[in-house]
């Protein structure tokens, strides 16, 4: 089993390893940064100060917090749903022709498409 942690962002489905989920927070305080690059959607203040992606959408009201590659940062995203477990066999590989290859795989559960999110493929955006 695959345990993943499931959210949405600008009208889709995504979910992350629960490995690499390190817990949510809302987005108040967000502070946008000036002359930052297009999928930054900013810092939220704290000890050490986190930044925020807006790699699958912008907008949103939470920040999933996620480590990879060393680093802590944060996924701006509308909602998160919960936990859930897939069997190895129901990811399928994502699709090519990627601009960006933030997807790393896909589910479809009872219709709906859920979309798997390569957290190593969001921090390179650091």
């Amino acid at each position: 089993m695959t345990t993943m942690v499931c959210f949405r962002a600008a009208g889709a489905a995504y979910c992350l390893p629960v490995e690499a989920t390190r817990a949510v927070r809302t987005a108040d305080g967000l502070v946008s940064v000036p002359g930052a690059g297009s999928d930054i959607a900013g810092v939220l203040p704290g000890s050490p100060p986190l930044t925020v992606l807006s790699s699958l959408g912008s907008g949103g009201g939470h920040v999933i917090v996620v480590e990879s590659r060393g680093t802590s940062f944060g996924l701006l995203v509308d909602a998160v749903s919960g936990v859930r477990r897939f069997t190895p066999d129901t990811v399928r590989p994502a699709l090519t022709g990627q601009a960006r290859a933030f997807i790393s795989g896909m589910v479809d559960s009872d219709g709906e498409l859920i979309l798997v999110a390569d957290p190593e493929a969001l921090a390179a955006q650091l």
